[in-house]
C-alpha cells in the first residue's frame, strides 16, 4: 500500500475515533455533557492537530499506528491530564493584577456612571 493510501487510512481512523467519542457523548445527560466540556475540547483539537501532522508520518510509524488497538484520540487525552501545567496559575496570577485596572480600562476618563448604569452626559 502507498504512503498516501496509509495517510488517509490513518485519517479515517482518527475520524472514526472522534465520531465514536462524539457519539458516546451524545448518549450522555447534558450535565454529564457539560462537565465533559474540556475532554470534548481537547478530543477535537487533537483530531484536527493529527490530520495536519499525519503528513509529516513515515509509512512504517503510519503503519505502527495503524496497528494500535485502542483508541490513540483517548490515549493522548489521557497522557494530556498527566502533564503539569500553568495554566491555573498564569490565569490566577494575570486575574489578580489585572484586577485593580479594569476600572480604568474600561471608563478611562474616570467619569463615574449614573444610578442607572449609563455614562454622564457629554453635550454642553
Amino acid at each position: 500500500m502507498e504512503e498516501k493510501e496509509l495517510r488517509e487510512l490513518l485519517q479515517q481512523r482518527f475520524y472514526m475515533e472522534l465520531m465514536l467519542f462524539k457519539d458516546s457523548m451524545l448518549q450522555k445527560e447534558k450535565k454529564d455533557i457539560f462537565k465533559a466540556s474540556y475532554k470534548i475540547e481537547v478530543f477535537v483539537n487533537l483530531y484536527e492537530i493529527l490530520l495536519v501532522y499525519v503528513e509529516n508520518l513515515q509509512g512504517d510509524m503510519i503503519r505502527e499506528l495503524l496497528g494500535i488497538s485502542f483508541g490513540i484520540l483517548d490515549f493522548l487525552y489521557q497522557e494530556w491530564l498527566d502533564r503539569e501545567d500553568n495554566f491555573y496559575e498564569d490565569l490566577r496570577e494575570y486575574a489578580c493584577s489585572e484586577l485593580e485596572g479594569v476600572p480604568r480600562k474600561v471608563n478611562p476618563d474616570g467619569e463615574k456612571e449614573e444610578k442607572d448604569g449609563t455614562k454622564p452626559d457629554q453635550t454642553a
